[in-house]
């Protein structure tokens, strides 16, 4: 599959708002031109797997991230699993045990209400 320039450019420009970064920043940072920062964003310029890899770095995510449909159902799964975990990192033992109990009795009840077990598996795909 061919990479799509559009969704690398909005991933690009996505997660530099994260960061709060302006694009004659981030150009700065990688002694690229402003030019050329907003060409990507916009999908209309293609790069070096070497520059693509340096903005991945500077953006503190990875190739594949930027490269990834996010509106895709596996990204998606994936970066809800990812959120969760780093709000389960900040549970101390005694709130992690409670957040457990409450899944159990949570996924209980969905079983209950749909007992075909291919329910749930047909909202991750």
């Amino acid at each position: 599959m061919p990479l799509d320039y559009k969704i690398l450019g909005s991933n690009i420009q996505t997660r530099r708002k994260e960061l709060r970064v302006t694009q004659q920043k981030m150009a700065d940072d990688l002694y690229l031109s402003l030019s050329l920062i907003s060409k990507l964003e916009r999908g209309v310029k293609s790069v070096s797997l070497d520059t693509l890899f340096q903005i991945a770095e500077y953006l503190q995510t990875n190739i594949a991230t930027l490269i990834s449909d996010p509106h895709h159902p596996k990204v998606q799964h994936n970066k809800l699993i990812r959120d969760i975990d780093a709000m389960l990192e900040d549970l101390d033992n005694r709130d992690l045990h409670i957040l457990n109990q409450l899944m159990k009795t949570y996924m209980n009840q969905v079983q209950a209400i749909y007992p075909d077990p291919d329910h749930t598996k047909n909202e991750k795909a």
